[in-house]
């Protein structure tokens, strides 16, 4: 599973491959509907995540950075023009910002500066105008989740709390609502949470028991979420499984149906395609790993990758600009 930070404990190719059979079933912020673009994703590089980007088909795998300091938890705009990410800092105290830049690694810009404490986590609003975040304030040991404009000013709080886990701020199509991963006990218990943007209407969608992993996004519809349940794998021989929900938490679909645990095949998800047609997602076996993508009805997973030891991470699907 990708790290569940503190609220990030800091520090944090070819086409396709193959298909592979017996597997029933059915953010960053929301996918925008649109055209398949290219998929942007987290990997290892000499001891940093560096982003990546790759043809829906599995070619043209491209990297975006060459940062010191691990680029983590991509999201791409709208438009599909730009990508705002986290960037953990390796030097002096421990710190991340909100970086976004261009589509193409160029324009570089740092919206928060931050020399101590973290924010992070960032996606696009669906109109592109605004980036909503999580913030970590670490002399009151408060966690809220925030959100600015794209010069990183006229900032609004959403919802915080003192020790509380709030990760992973994705906002729905319609801009009624923004989705995060609530954390009661780390490694172990995690639930989806909904707020409106003025922070009114908290409510939990799924039981803690899920054990959800913090990376869910919402279909460009708006009609489903996609996220993973048994992502601790607290339960010897569950393994982690693609879900849908219902925006009410309702209407629960399995896309996968994998088991035998932590070192068989497991699925953890990425984000939907921009046309809502499939989900792209990392696809684990025998601690090794590759990106994949499925249907949003469960059938025609596909490798998109090799499986390797380097796993991709923070996966999230854009349009054509």
């Amino acid at each position: 599973m990708s790290k569940l930070p503190r609220i990030l404990a800091i520090a944090i190719v070819g086409s396709v491959l193959a298909v592979l059979a017996g597997v029933s079933m059915d953010g960053s912020g929301a996918t925008t509907p649109g055209r398949n673009g290219r998929i942007v994703y987290a990997q290892e590089v000499g001891g940093h995540f560096q982003l990546f980007t790759i043809r829906y088909n599995g070619t043209g795998r491209a990297r975006v950075v060459h940062l010191t300091g691990d680029a983590v938890h991509p999201d791409w705009s709208p438009d599909g023009t730009k990508i705002v990410f986290e960037l953990d800092h390796p030097q002096g105290p421990p710190f991340c910002s909100v970086v976004i830049i261009n589509a193409d690694g160029t324009g570089l810009t740092d919206l928060t500066g931050m020399r101590t404490g973290c924010e992070g986590q960032p996606a696009f609003t669906a109109d592109g105008q605004r980036i909503v975040f999580v913030r970590f304030d670490d002399e009151a040991d408060v966690e809220s989740i925030q959100s600015m404009d794209l010069t990183g000013g006229d900032r609004r709080l959403v919802t915080g709390k003192r020790g509380a886990g709030r990760t992973d701020p994705n906002v729905s199509p319609d801009g009624n609502w923004i989705t995060f991963i609530r954390t009661k006990k780390e490694g172990e218990l995690q639930a989806v949470f909904a707020v409106h943007p003025d922070g009114s209407g908290l409510h939990r969608l799924t039981p803690f028991r899920w054990q959800v992993a913090i990376k869910h996004d919402w279909s460009p519809n708006g009609k489903r979420i996609v996220l993973t349940t048994n992502a601790d794998w607290v339960r010897p021989r569950k393994s982690a499984n693609l879900v849908t929900i219902r925006p009410d938490g309702s209407g629960l679909k399995r896309l996968t149906r994998f088991t035998g645990g932590e070192h068989a095949k497991n699925a953890f998800a990425g984000s939907y395609s921009p046309n809502g047609r499939r989900i792209v997602f990392r696809f684990e076996q025998r601690d090794k790993a590759a990106l994949a993508t499925i249907g949003r009805n469960g059938r025609h997973l596909r490798l998109l990758t090799k499986r390797s030891e380097n796993k991709p991470r923070y996966i999230d699907w854009g349009t054509t600009p």
